[in-house]
């Protein structure tokens, strides 16, 4: 049995930096450090975000708006370079892909994973700037598959599924899913409530969130036919906010977890969920994983850092199990507990070559 790390890293602390990039299980990794401050366009997203060499279903927008919607910008010691992306006055929807000379209102980028799997983890950072408008709602990045569904289009035949996260009226965050046997032709909405036992979770201005999704594909009860025990898993600052397991992702088993879609608006189509002004968000450390992504870190060489926990249940307690870092020296000692309430109370004995090495010298433990 595989015993996984349960809690959310924060800011660059989240990733695992120059050594995750080399590992096997790291599909994906961008954190902008690469970049230099100004215009990021549609080039260096194809570098950074790199796809697999068959599918082409590639889809920028990185460049409209004469290159104002897509820019690096420096954000401090802490977090370096990001992306910070904007969501202009009265816009409205994705508006163009690369092909059409239409406005977009932030960014939209498909990526065709390099690596497939039937489990996938992705992770990033997120800080809505002072000023953000949540009106309605908006979109936000996450993982999909097969056709990769969304919009207005319904999954019928089992061939593909989207599970992307969105901020709602007041910042309130859900996960819309698509799916065979989904209530709405647009997705369903699950709340980042825990089902139902914890307070709604919501995104706030002028603060660095970190999200932490896991989706699993259902099983097959024969070509056509599939199981509805599909699984999509959410973190938020480092605590669980959802766990959904009775979804009918896919039908058949070539479906599977192959794009990231990083793709975000205000929308909703209507004039009501626009911006009344121009809003920006900035973003990092977009991680996509076939296995667990190192969600908790030890002071540099202290020889008793995070706790482990382990099986299936990992993370489902609704306890807050790590502050925030006030900044990259100094980390609040986390404690962790299982579903049922009680603490878990191992303490890291894992030689360093158990660990990932983090730029700014700490470790982050990786259990399996």
């Amino acid at each position: 049995m595989k015993r996984y790390i349960c809690t959310t890293l924060f800011a660059a602390a989240a990733t695992f930096a120059q050594s995750a990039q080399g590992a096997s299980d790291t599909v994906s990794f961008v954190d902008f450090e690469n970049r230099e401050v100004g215009v990021y366009g549609n080039a260096e997203a194809k570098e950074d975000f790199k796809r697999n060499d068959y599918d082409k279903s590639w889809w920028y927008a990185m460049d409209k708006n004469n290159g104002e919607n897509s820019k690096i910008v420096y954000d401090g010691e802490e977090h370096g370079n990001v992306l910070q992306l904007k969501y202009p006055k009265g816009c409205v929807g994705p508006s163009g892909n690369e092909s059409q000379n239409a406005p977009a209102c932030a960014g939209q980028i498909i990526q065709p994973l390099v690596k497939t799997a039937d489990t996938m983890w992705s992770a990033y950072d997120i800080f809505f700037e002072d000023g953000f408008e949540f009106q309605l709602g908006g979109k936000l990045p996450g993982l999909c598959g097969g056709k990769c569904y969304t919009g207005n289009a319904l999954p019928e035949t089992g061939d593909g599924w989207s599970a992307r996260i969105m901020w709602r009226k007041d910042g309130n965050a859900v996960q819309l899913i698509y799916f065979m046997g989904q209530s709405s032709e647009y997705g369903d909405d699950f709340k980042w409530d825990l089902n139902g036992t914890i307070t709604q979770k919501q995104f706030t201005t002028g603060t660095w969130h970190r999200i932490v999704n896991k989706v699993s594909m259902n099983t097959i009860a024969s070509p056509g036919n599939g199981d509805k025990n599909g699984r999509v898993q959410a973190w938020l600052d480092g605590e669980p906010v959802l766990d959904v397991d009775t979804l009918r992702l896919r039908d058949y088993d070539t479906v599977k977890v192959d794009k990231f879609y990083l793709s975000t608006f205000h929308g909703g189509s209507s004039a009501e969920w626009a911006p009344t002004h121009d809003c920006f968000i900035r973003y990092d450390n977009f991680t996509v994983s076939t296995d667990s992504i190192a969600v908790t870190m030890a002071a540099p060489d202290s020889g008793n850092g995070s706790e482990t926990c382990e099986g299936e249940n990992c993370g489902q307690g609704t306890e807050r199990i790590m502050q925030r870092a006030q900044s990259r020296n100094a980390v609040t000692p986390v404690k962790i507990y299982r579903i049922d309430g009680t603490l878990v109370g191992r303490k890291n004995t894992l030689p360093d070559a158990a660990t990932h090495q983090l730029k700014n010298g700490k470790r982050v433990k990786v259990v399996r």
